[in-house]
């Protein structure tokens, strides 16, 4: 291999999925194996790839640029290393590309921690795995998914994220939608779903599966997350919000059918029924009303209108033309 080429290495675990499906469960777990470090939630890695040109000057990476973009990033507040770590890490490593650099970043987070293997959790990549999976060819996707009217009640429990059931219904469709498409072109060498229901209902048959999945011998430590839970949650935000983290593998935190009035249940079927059904989730309504219909045709077309304008809004700031 000449310096040039991609720098291979053990497969690298990317956890994805929909806020709110038990990803951090999922992290608690692999983190929670001797082997394996998982840092808190980095948003950076696609963010900063945007800006990966301006990491060059003279024909070489610049490791001054990239610190001071990385050590800006609000993702990488809660990783412990501050920026003089950074910068010996990177000088010791000597990236050519912006794909090395964030290796050895997430190399030195695991050493940090005793562990010789890394992984990466943020839920918004499930969006981003085609881009990822080009700049990271060791990368495997988990991607994590549960059923969205639950994934609805915990974003309305917590102080961040929609808390409408119909855009909730949206967005979830989306983003599982996206995932599943874009994983299905992975193919199953590089991506793997997980049910968060057969996680919490059986943790140990799901984790052995994960684990020769990214080639990862199973340890029982993954059972015990909840013992260290604190250790795992240093450095996240909303950690109340968490509370699955301190308990052993536990269904019914929250449930639909119990949980969500029949009208909510209408809606978001009217909107994500046929996902629900096409992923072997049960349906309430097999027929949504008109006026279901209409006010998830509203909400629907209110999101994406929303989103139209933040990428125009985008393209404005950045002195580009749609």
């Amino acid at each position: 291999m000449t310096r040039s080429e991609p720098l291979m290495s053990d497969p690298f675990p990317i956890i994805v999925g929909r806020g709110r499906s038990g990803t951090t469960l999922l992290r608690a777990m692999f983190d929670s194996h001797p082997s394996l470090a998982i840092p808190p939630e980095s948003h950076f890695l696609v963010t900063l790839d945007r800006s990966a040109r301006t990491f060059r000057g003279h024909g070489r990476f610049s490791i001054e640029r990239f610190s001071a973009a990385l050590i800006g990033h609000w993702g990488f507040r809660g990783w412990g290393l501050d920026e003089a770590m950074v910068r010996s890490t990177l000088a010791a490593a000597h990236p050519m590309t912006y794909a090395e650099a964030v290796r050895a970043i997430f190399e030195r987070y695991a050493t940090d921690r005793g562990k010789t293997r890394y992984g990466e959790k943020t839920p918004m990549n499930v969006l981003h795995m085609r881009k990822l999976a080009r700049l990271f060819p060791e990368a495997r996707f988990i991607h994590l998914i549960r059923d969205g009217r639950d994934v609805a009640l915990s974003y309305r429990d917590a102080d961040f994220g929609t808390t409408s059931i119909g855009e909730s219904a949206v967005f979830w469709r989306r983003f599982v939608t996206r995932g599943r498409r874009d994983g299905r072109r992975l193919g199953p060498a590089r991506y793997r779903e997980v049910r968060y229901e057969d996680l919490v209902r059986d943790p140990e048959p799901a984790l052995r599966s994960l684990c020769s999945f990214v080639d990862l011998p199973f340890d029982a430590a993954m059972l015990r997350y909840f013992e260290r839970a604190d250790d795992v949650m240093e450095g996240v935000d909303h950690r109340s919000h968490h509370r699955s983290v301190y308990l052993p593998p536990t269904q019914g935190l929250r449930d639909w059918r119990r949980d969500m009035a029949p009208e909510e249940v209408e809606l978001f079927e009217s909107v994500a029924g046929r996902l629900l059904a096409e992923l072997g989730y049960e349906r309430r309504t097999r027929a949504s009303s008109l006026l279901s219909r209409a006010r998830g045709a509203s909400v629907w077309t209110r999101v994406q209108a929303r989103r139209g304008a933040s990428r125009l809004n985008v393209l404005t700031a950045s002195g580009s033309r749609p």
